[in-house]
């Protein structure tokens, strides 16, 4: 899990750096990115992590702190809305991804970086969200939450 943490934070620290966010699309009104992301809402734990996530009306802002020893002091927030998502992590600038798939109870975003794509899935099944990191070709690393 702490694996999972530190690949978000080596993505987004590439030597390279991040590209220049190309032009984002319209947002989605505000009444279609509520209902987008109701599924999300909620607390989501893993045995390290946990993800206080809550259904705004412009999408759905979610806070992940570290709960066990080894993540203590971990944290990033994440903001859903409309097509976009915003990382933040206390140490790097805030990334912003873009929507590139939807379906159902599952979002895909990307982010084009100066050395590729990195792209986070999140997809709910019942009690379970997994969270997928990785590029256009793999996910590289998943996690996976248990409501409540």
């Amino acid at each position: 899990m702490f694996a999972f943490l530190m690949s978000l934070i080596t993505m987004f620290m590439s030597p390279a750096g991040v590209a220049a966010a190309p032009a984002q699309p319209a947002a989605a009104p505000v009444a279609a990115a509520q209902t987008q992301f109701d599924w999300l809402g909620g607390t989501w734990r893993t045995d390290a992590l946990e993800m206080q996530c809550k259904v705004t009306s412009a999408g759905a802002a979610c806070r992940e702190e570290g709960r066990s020893a080894a993540m203590k002091g971990a944290e990033a927030d994440l903001t859903f809305t409309g097509a976009q998502l915003k990382v933040a992590l206390p140490t790097i600038p805030a990334s912003t991804f873009t929507e590139i798939a939807r379906d159902g109870q599952s979002v895909t975003y990307e982010m084009k970086t100066k050395v590729g794509v990195a792209r986070l899935r999140f997809t709910r099944d019942g009690d379970t969200l997994k969270v997928e990191r990785g590029n256009d070709k793999t996910y590289a690393t998943t996690m996976t939450y248990q409501k409540g």
